[in-house]
């Protein structure tokens, strides 16, 4: 049985489409991340955790602006 050019190309499009739509949610979850961050920074929640309620440290939120978790936090949902 032969399949031809067409069903190789098909199976490269539907690669490529899986690939692009695979960016296309990790993009939506970073703007998710993103908009939760600015909320935070609109009612002055900030750099807190939001399962303690603790500062989150300064490196963590220079490495990861968008984080919402504390590494104690972090590590026990791990």
């Amino acid at each position: 049985m032969q399949f031809g050019d067409g069903f190789a190309d098909a199976g490269a499009a539907t690669a490529e489409r899986t690939e692009v739509l695979g960016l296309v949610e990790s993009l939506k979850r970073q703007l998710d991340s993103v908009d939760g961050a600015l909320v935070k920074l609109d009612d002055g929640t900030y750099g807190r955790c939001n399962t303690c309620g603790k500062e989150i440290g300064a490196a963590r939120m220079e490495a990861r602006p968008t984080s919402i978790l504390c590494m104690d936090c972090k590590s026990r949902r791990s």
